[in-house]
């Protein structure tokens, strides 16, 4: 999961999280505020990745040259080859280095509400911004707030029945979860992960099931 892709993701669904009944969307805003969307100016960082074809592990490093930043440290825990190493840092390249061209999403139907508080935290349910009905009347969402630092912690959305966005099209697992944190004692709020789980069929009979699990980990400030 490249960065711009995961701060696209994470932010429509931010932006898609508005007030219910009583107000908490001033709250709400000052979490996401909060969040340093433009760490990669600032933050060398490890990215552990896994897909179905394979376990990766890069690390970018804003000090180096543009298209230079990223690096192929493991491919399933081995030393990767010549060809790996060079195909992950094109693709890098070509997905960009930061989330400059990162979008806003369109803030959906008033749905935030509060499902639990305690001194630590406070934990909301909502709606997915979404046009496909399918989609949101199948997933329940939730999102936490973390008190102390005043800032989202978690993003959790996953379905309880069968999503079925199309002819032939059924899925019957889908699970989404973004975390943040401090990047280091004192430092800012970044994303942490995000992991994507989905199950099911097209065309009837043509089985899938997708996984993809990313963390970026070994915060490092390195701006002069």
């Amino acid at each position: 999961m490249n960065l711009r892709l995961f701060f696209s993701v994470a932010l429509v669904f931010l932006a898609g999280i508005s007030a219910g009944a009583e107000d908490y969307s001033e709250l709400f805003e000052e979490a996401i505020e909060t969040i340093d969307w433009e760490f990669g100016q600032e933050w060398a960082f490890t990215e552990t990745s896994l897909r179905d074809d394979g376990l990766f592990v890069g690390h970018f490093d804003p000090r180096l040259e543009e298209g230079e930043r990223w690096s192929l440290i493991s491919v399933d825990r081995r030393q990767p080859t010549e060809k790996e190493a060079e195909k992950y840092e094109h693709d890098k390249a070509d997905h960009g280095d930061s989330s400059e061209s990162r979008t806003t999403g369109i803030v959906g139907s008033d749905s935030l509400e509060l499902l639990e508080e305690t001194d630590d935290y406070w934990l909301f349910t909502f709606v997915p911004d979404d046009d496909e009905v399918a989609f949101t009347e199948s997933v329940d969402a939730k999102v936490k707030i973390i008190k102390a630092g005043h800032y989202v912690e978690s993003i959790d959305i996953r379905n309880h029945s069968d999503i079925k966005p199309g002819f032939g099209t059924k899925i019957s697992r889908f699970v989404m979860q973004l975390e943040f944190g401090p990047a280091a004692e004192d430092g800012p709020i970044v994303p942490l992960s995000i992991n994507v789980h989905v199950t099911g069929r097209a065309l009837l009979f043509i089985g899938f099931d997708e996984t993809e699990s990313t963390r970026y980990s070994d915060f490092e400030h390195v701006a002069e």
